[in-house]
């Protein structure tokens, strides 16, 4: 169940999973900065991200002090993607790591020496540390700009999903099945560790636990930012509104498929659900009678706004393929995956600037289409 703790009035911005895909969320950004009229500050007190989102989140909770600067720098480094930016891509590294990987995995290699994933994600670390001045978020926390920034990872040591937060100090840690909230000062680790696709990333150690992508047993992808104390929460989806209708199936799924329908559970299904369970609670606190005391009730209504992509974002995904590195392309065809029919899975991955500007300016023609939306869900920011 999502839960709020907070009758505190905050407006959060909640950043989900998703790869490559996160692009989109770029674009929203790019698109609410066109609405939004300059100010010092955020118009999001509250910033949660999960996996690729916690980026994109971090990256806005170190320019608290300024959206518009904290999104443009964004769109810079989106804009200008490639693969090698992310995961080592050279021919001969790349194909000895998952020689050796597949070698590990079934049992004939060092499991301690590893290598522990298909792909090297060191780039990416390196990418974020020179990008993103981590310590400026607890500074624009102390300096009244930041409310709380979440980063959410999974464990792999104890199954739970752990949201790590830097906040004010009136926000406590919390705990429930499987999840809970937990105070630090967040850094690189962090976003390595709540990005780490299982099995293409490797595990990331944090507070002697070994922690993977947090879209993993994220049941209630929303309860975060609640908890930190939101009442209005922007959500940006990375889903098609709309599932494709059902077709007579044509031949057996392929490796590729069934790897894209996985991605898509893992990264997409539990924010829809959450969205549709806070949809669900918010009617039922409607048909409230006025006669029981509001301090009766445990919950109040979450005012919310979903954006989530008009395109099919697999279909951009097919048509940029071919801009993919070689060496890349060839490992997707060994292990089963061709272009036509792993184009979901293929887009998790597609972190190459073609791609990555398409589904920026897509998000941005979303976010104008629901302007009128987004400002009224806004307005108690500006």
């Amino acid at each position: 169940m999502t839960d709020q703790v907070s009758s505190k009035p905050s407006t959060a911005l909640v950043l989900g999973g998703g790869g490559a895909r996160a692009a989109y969320q770029v674009g929203v950004l790019k698109g609410l900065a066109e609405i939004l009229p300059r100010k010092k500050g955020t118009y999001f007190p509250i910033i949660s991200g999960t996996s690729a989102g916690s980026i994109n989140a971090a990256a806005l909770a170190a320019d608290a002090d300024n959206f518009h600067q904290g999104v443009a720098k964004l769109i810079d480094v989106w804009s200008n993607f490639e693969p090698h930016h992310v995961f080592r891509t050279a021919s001969w590294g790349l194909m000895s790591r998952v020689a050796r990987w597949g070698w590990t995995s079934v049992g004939f290699g060092n499991p301690e020496k590893g290598p522990h994933s298909l792909l090297d994600n060191a780039p990416l670390r390196d990418l974020l540390s020179n990008r993103i001045d981590f310590s400026r978020i607890q500074s624009q926390v102390d300096a009244g700009h930041l409310s709380a920034l979440s980063v959410t990872a999974c464990s792999y040591t104890s199954g739970r999903s752990t949201s790590f937060y830097a906040g004010t100090s009136d926000i406590r840690p919390w705990a429930r099945v499987h999840r809970g909230g937990l105070a630090d000062a967040i850094n690189v680790e962090h976003l390595m560790a709540s990005s780490s696709i299982p099995i293409v990333f490797p595990p990331i150690l944090l507070n002697g636990e070994y922690f993977g992508d947090g879209s993993m047993r994220q049941n209630a992808p929303i309860s975060p930012a609640l908890h930190l104390g939101a009442s209005k929460v922007l959500i940006v989806g990375l889903r098609v509104e709309r599932d494709s209708e059902a077709q007579e199936p044509i031949s057996y799924p392929t490796v590729g498929e069934i790897a894209g329908y996985i991605m898509d559970t893992l990264f997409l299904n539990s924010m829809y659900s959450d969205i549709e369970r806070l949809e669900r609670i918010n009617l039922a606190l409607d048909h409230v009678p006025e006669s029981v005391p509001t301090d009766a009730v445990e919950f109040s209504p979450i005012e919310h706004a979903v954006i989530s992509p008009s395109v099919d974002i697999a279909a951009i995904a097919e048509k940029h393929y071919e801009n993919l590195p070689r060496t890349l392309r060839n490992l997707l065809r060994i292990i089963g995956m061709e272009r036509e029919t792993s184009r979901r899975f293929i887009s998790y991955l597609m972190f190459e600037k073609g791609f990555c500007r398409e589904l920026i300016e897509c998000g941005r023609k979303d976010a104008l289409e629901m302007e009128n939306e987004l400002l009224e869900l806004l307005s108690d920011e500006y």
